[in-house]
This record gives structure tokens, sequence and C-alpha cells, in this order.
């Protein structure tokens, strides 16, 4: 292949658009990824199938679809020519060859030192039951998907045993009635792609969250967010609150880049780890050596879907394992999540007629549901956090994540109460309630107000907390450091591979 850097590239397109194994694809589909012409995609398949990165069994008839393998990783392949380089002493080529992809070519060439000295490769693998679905800041509701990209992008700031952090933030202040705040970001971070993180991305991604349909309830007393430098973002706010800092190290929040990438997922942030594949498949993510806190010691960790593994999976267990299958130790979360039933309780009262129930896609939820719904009763399921449908009965949960304070107070803040026909009272008095957690400079004095508010919902019988149930991660004994977090995860730049 003469110009083997440019074969390396678009390989590393294949690989990311169709992961390891087989898929199939058609010719058609291939010249659209890769922007070229189908005549041209036949010469470019000819070379990777001779250089042994793919194989390719095409099918007979125009739109008939053959099979893709890719047998090997981009890295992998580009190291098998450096090695070749190596050994020749051709070091301009070999540089050369391992900047493929904009990468820094001093930098890999570290890389490619270590690795081919090295005897253990600290890579980690999470089972999974289901496809993922595409990570995008604004439009992620699940738990696990939230996780990932709390590990793939950074936010102003973090919650770390129950105490505010900084993260891209290292000093914040409010004014006298917190309704003004100053951030100051730390100079010199950079997003995955290498170029400079600025309070003026920080600021368009929290003004893009203010405007977004779903998340703006939460969000709606911030009136704007400004860049007044390259390094300090100031937000405006219609209504006090004095706990803005906590709200702003939700997954949502996260800051990240605006690519021109034709894939949806490809989510590009500053975290300590960046994605390198989003497939049907898999998803992988490395180290990100620039990431300016904890550089992570694992290089790599890639999940992988095994959908018959939901036969017997609890919803808030999963694993984080070396090998498949592994012997593994149970760790468990101090955080949890508690499943919610929601109604009007005048309305609820009424035994003559049939109820609807709109309960998430949950197993949990669904399994709620088979419990408290009677003969004539009606279900619609939902999509996990899209309370749009709700009517009569809702079941539902919330996970506490990184914060049990910002999650319940998201929660209440985000609920559509009014689609229950609630006496205009309630509504009142929960609005006048967020209104004065929010207001409360005393944290441990606004907590108590957030549980008051929970307990009079209760009373009331608007809310009821069903059950509470805590995450459990299956890791393998040799991985130290597991500390589960209100994800059910842990934090992978915190963990360590044991040789013992």
């Amino acid at each position: 292949m003469a110009n083997i850097k440019r074969k390396l590239e678009i390989y590393e397109q294949l690989f990311q658009a169709y992961g390891p194994g087989d898929s199939a694809c058609q010719i058609g589909q291939l010249a659209s990824l890769l922007h070229v012409s189908e005549r041209h995609v036949q010469t470019l398949i000819k070379n990777m199938v001779s250089a042994g990165w793919i194989e390719w069994q095409a099918s007979s008839g125009r739109h008939k679809k053959a099979l893709l393998t890719c047998r090997v990783e981009p890295m992998d392949a580009c190291y098998e020519v450096a090695r070749v380089l190596a050994d020749e002493g051709k070091v301009e080529q070999l540089l050369n060859t391992l900047s493929f992809g904009g990468r820094d070519a001093s930098r890999e060439f570290q890389s490619f030192l270590a690795y081919s000295n090295q005897s253990i490769r600290r890579i980690a693998f999470l089972p999974f039951h289901r496809e993922l679905e595409a990570l995008q800041v604004h439009k992620v509701r699940r738990r696990t998907e939230r996780f990932l990209v709390t590990q793939i992008c950074q936010r102003l700031t973090a919650i770390e045993q129950g105490r505010v952090t900084g993260d891209l933030a290292y000093h914040w202040q409010p004014n006298e009635d917190a309704t003004v705040w100053l951030f100051q970001i730390r100079s010199e971070v950079r997003f995955h792609d290498g170029t400079t993180l600025k309070a003026q991305d920080v600021a368009r991604c929290l003004n893009a969250l203010v405007e977004n349909t779903y998340w703006r309830s939460s969000y709606r007393h911030i009136n704007e967010v400004i860049a007044i430098s390259d390094e300090v973002i100031e937000v405006r706010l219609h209504l006090a609150d004095w706990h803005l800092p906590r709200l702003l190290a939700r997954t949502e929040a996260s800051v990240f880049q605006v690519t021109s990438s034709a894939s949806s997922c490809r989510l590009v942030g500053s975290g300590p780890f960046m994605l390198d594949i989003f497939s049907t498949k898999m998803l992988r993510l490395n180290r990100n050596i620039y990431y300016p806190l904890n550089v992570a010691i694992l290089e790599r960790v890639e999940l992988w879907v095994y959908p018959e593994w939901a036969e017997n999976k609890a919803c808030a267990q999963n694993k984080l394992v070396l090998e498949v299958p592994e012997l593994t130790h149970a760790y468990h979360s101090v955080k949890r999540a508690t499943f919610l039933m929601i109604q009007n309780p005048l309305s609820s009262n009424s035994l003559n007629s049939p109820h609807h129930f709109t309960f998430e896609d949950t197993a949990e939820c669904k399994k709620l549901f088979s419990q408290l719904s009677a003969v004539g009763d009606q279900g619609t399921l939902v999509d996990y956090g899209d309370h749009s449908q709700s009517e009569d009965i809702t079941l539902c949960s919330i996970i506490e994540e990184s914060d049990a304070f910002s999650a319940w107070l998201h929660f209440l803040s985000h609920y559509p109460y009014e689609k229950h026909n609630l006496d205009s009272s309630i509504l009142r008095t929960i609005e006048e309630s967020l209104v004065r957690i929010r207001s409360e400079r005393d944290f441990s004095k606004a907590e108590a107000r957030l549980a008051e508010l929970r307990r009079w919902l209760c009373e009331q019988g608007v809310v009821t907390e069903l059950k509470q149930e805590a995450f459990t991660l299956d890791a393998s004994e040799k991985i130290k450091g597991v500390q589960v977090n209100g994800y059910g995860w842990c934090e992978l730049n915190k963990i360590w591979i044991s040789d013992h």
C-alpha cells in the first residue's frame, strides 16, 4: 500500500464505524462513509484484504450486503508497519506513520516503544446486556450512558464524598445574593481532538442546556451564561441559587466539542478517557494522557454487549472484569435508586373507574406495574425519564448519581405535576419550596428543607416512595481501588490492575 498513513486512516474509519467482528454492509455505504467512489472502494478493500486487516465476502447482486470482518486493531496494524520501519532505521517514515489520524507522532512513538516491551496490557472490560444509546450529552437519560459521558467529558464542578470540588473550574464565587456566579477555568485544558477548551465552550454548552426542551425546567432560573474571557465565565440567574455548583456537576452539564463528524456517537470531551469506538457491538475508551487531574492507570476500557446476559442480570448489578468469565468480588454502593409512584390523590382513590398507568421501560418498573395494577387498568410503557405521557399514575425512578441532593432537586423541579390535574395550592407549594431550598445558603438547612418537601408530598398522597435499591458492581479480584458510584459503576481513572 503506497500511502500507508492514508490507508491506516481509512481503515480506522471502517473500524470505528463497524467495530471488530463480522458486519453486513454494502459498497455504497462504505463509499458514503469514506467519501470516495464505489469503484475506489473496491480498490481500498482489495488493498486492506492484502494487508491482512480485513476479510471481505462479497454477495452477488447490486443491493446485496457483503460480510466485512475487521481482523486487527488500527493501532496494531500501525505497529506492524512501524516495527518493519524501526528495524530498517527509517525514523522519519516511522514517525509519519505513527501520526496517522492527526496523532502526536512524538507521543505515539513513546507508546509504540512501551507497547513493544509490554508484558501486561492494562485493559478492563464491561460486559453489558443491551445496546447502548447514542452518547449525546443533552439527550442521554439512562444510567450507564450518563456514566460513560462523565468518563469522556468534564463539568465545571464535581461531587466527591458529598463535597463540591473543582473539575474544569478551580475557583467559583457568587455575589452577595447568589444571583451571579463567576467560575474560573483551568488553563491549557484540551479536548480529545487537541483543541484548547475555553470559557466560550463552557458557555456554549450551558446555554444550549438551558434552552433544551427536556432539561430547561431544572435550569430555567439561569438567565444566561457569558464568557468574560477565555478562562472566566459568568452565570446570571433570575432567582438566587446557593447550590448552583452542585447542579452544574450533573451529567447533562458536561462540556463537549462540536464536531463535523457524520456519526452522532462521536462524543469529544476533555475527560480522563476518550471515545475510540462506538458501535452496536462494543464501545471503547482510551486513556487521555492530557487529562488535567488524575490521569488513568488503565490504558483502555471496553464495553461489550451480551444480549443473552439480560436474562439473569438484575438492573442494579454490573460487572468490571479482565476476562470473561472470571472470579469477581462484589462491591456495593452507598447511593441508591428510588422507585416512585406519582398520582393525584383524589382521582386515585376512585375504585369504580380503571386507572391509566405510565411506567418506565425498566425491569423494576414493569414489575411494579404488574404488582400495583388491577383488572381493567391500562398501562403505557415509556422511555426511561420520559414523563410527557403521564396521566393518572406514573411509575418511575430516580438515580442519585454523584449527589443525592442535586438529583432529588432536579427531579422535583423537572417532573410535570400539572399532568395529574393537582390542586393549584399543591403546585404552588412545590414551586415555593423549591425556591426556598435554592435560596437557603446553609447546605444542611437546604437538605432539611428538601427532605421536608419529600415528606410533605408523601403525606399529601402525591408521591409514594415504593422501594430503594443499592447498586452492586462485581469486579475482578485483580482490579483495585473500586468504589461504586451512584451510577452503579466506578470512576475508571481511579482504579488499577494488580499483578498479584
